[in-house]
């Protein structure tokens, strides 16, 4: 009786109910994976490699939807990202073991055996949306789990193109139907729905504070990431040309919507002359003091102290526009001199567009605290990025920060997602450990997708360990 009961109160909700759509959802992704979680090693890659290839086949097309939906970056930089998660992505993994028995220590009588998670529950932001969607599924095809996305309102028809690109890819591969999917009508409540669903194993989200709160609310695991505020210490030592080609590379990049991008520079004051020339010479523009007020107002805003919606992702002339300040044609930067962290400075926090915050250090010990101020003025955890010549700097700024990546001479954006400039694991999900209120410390990874299940054989009979105990209380 229970159940219809159950029954009928389901099909009497309304069409456009979250949590009937959710429900449905989840039903067709539980079917789709428990075929799916069958699949031997061979089947699992012959899929997953199939995704990719469709991911980098129509990664032009979809970078374009992207940009064109969002109005954010640009399409040749979203074409990269798109490449990125998959092709670089699938490099990283396409060899590792997921299913099965994946490690055997006869030494030491252990074998570990990798099992899917079951479903899982992707929330993407608007910043990266089809890479992220790209990301996101292969790993989870690579692991034998089925994902259901919640797509930002600002992004659905880029990211269900997406979605439907590569699902109907892993199953002309051979996967079952459902295995990625999405919500078809985005909204906080659906949300939610998916995130709390009974049926949904662990919950990837990618978002601001208040939605990587509510995935670890849900009491089931959650891999969230939040916001950075990255710091970029150039040392007295640096390559100052490589330094300022490389955070000028970093911030351009699709117009700074990495969240690993730097958001500050901190320079000695020594090599400060020679710092402003370099960025100058590249077309960085220093916005004068008496701008800065106008600049802060038309990035920040005063309510959240966050950056304005409209503002995240788009060009520096833009931007100088939008805050009446006028620049010369083919500023790629505005850098704006500080002289604080915290509310009264609001360009000190997470800017997502090409507006540097620049202070200017006396002496290492200031340049550290002021790394350190920005760290916790909303990037805790995140990322630091060091250019310096110096061993001794390196060592002593990658015990003090923060931080989880610690970047050295390269551009924090394309370095903190790890491959490109560094052996850092290729990612697009950033954990920022306690600091930054995550579950995991390093970049995301297939491993992190698995239940591992260990088989401890005896390496020692009983009667052993007893005689080694009774010696050690006559001992005492």
């Amino acid at each position: 009786m229970a159940n219809v009961m159950a029954m009928k109160q389901v099909a009497a909700r309304p069409a456009n109910d979250p949590q009937a759509a959710v429900n449905k959802l989840v039903a067709s992704a539980q079917l789709a994976f428990n075929t799916y979680s069958q699949f031997d090693q061979a089947q699992v890659d012959r899929v997953t490699a199939a995704v990719v290839a469709a991911a980098r086949a129509h990664a032009k097309d979809l970078a374009f939807l992207a940009w064109k939906e969002t109005g954010r970056g640009n399409a040749e930089d979203k074409a990269i990202k798109n490449i990125y998660a998959s092709q670089y992505i699938w490099n990283a993994i396409k060899n590792d073991r997921t299913v099965g028995m994946i490690e055997e220590d006869r030494q030491n009588g252990l074998t570990k055996y990798a099992e899917p998670l079951g479903i899982l529950a992707g929330v993407t932001p608007v910043t990266n949306p089809t890479s992220t969607v790209i990301f996101k599924a292969i790993l989870a095809l690579k692991t034998r789990n089925a994902i259901i996305f919640g797509l930002h309102p600002q992004a659905q028809q880029c990211g269900q193109a997406t979605v439907k690109l590569l699902e109907a890819a892993a199953v002309k591969a051979g996967a079952p139907a459902g295995l990625i999917q999405c919500i078809q009508h985005p909204s906080i409540e659906a949300s939610s729905a998916l995130m709390n669903h009974q049926g949904v194993a662990l919950v990837l989200a990618t978002g601001g504070p208040s939605l990587v709160k509510a995935a670890y609310s849900t009491g089931k695991p959650a891999l969230g990431v939040g916001p950075g505020n990255a710091p970029a210490y150039i040392e007295k030592s640096a390559d100052i040309d490589a330094a300022v080609n490389d955070i000028l590379l970093s911030k351009s990049f699709d117009n700074s919507m990495v969240c690993a991008s730097e958001n500050s520079i901190v320079i000695d004051r020594a090599i400060y002359p020679a710092v402003r020339k370099a960025f100058s010479q590249r077309g960085a523009y220093f916005v004068p003091e008496a701008d800065i007020a106008k600049l802060s107002a038309a990035v920040i805003d005063p309510a959240r102290h966050t950056v304005r919606g409209p503002v995240a992702g788009q060009s520096a002339e833009k931007i100088a526009k939008l805050a009446g300040i006028p620049v010369p044609k083919g500023t790629k930067l505005l850098i704006a001199k500080l002289d604080g962290i915290g509310q009264n400075f609001p360009l000190s926090g997470e800017k997502l567009c090409p507006v540097l915050g620049m202070y200017i250090a006396n002496d290492q010990a200031s340049a550290f605290d002021l790394c350190r101020g920005l760290l916790n003025y909303g990037g805790l955890g995140h990322t630091a990025a060091l250019h310096t010549q110096d061993e001794h700097v390196i060592a002593a700024f990658g015990e003090m920060m923060p931080a989880c990546r610690i970047l050295v001479n390269s551009p924090a954006s394309l370095g903190g997602i790890g491959g490109l400039f560094n052996r850092l694991t290729p990612s697009l999900t950033l954990g920022t450990g306690s600091y930054g209120k995550n579950s995991i410390s390093h970049n995301l990874t297939d491993k992190d997708l698995l239940n591992i299940k260990t088989v401890a054989r005896a390496t020692r009979h009983p009667n052993d360990l007893i005689g080694e105990l009774r010696d050690l209380i006559h001992e005492n």
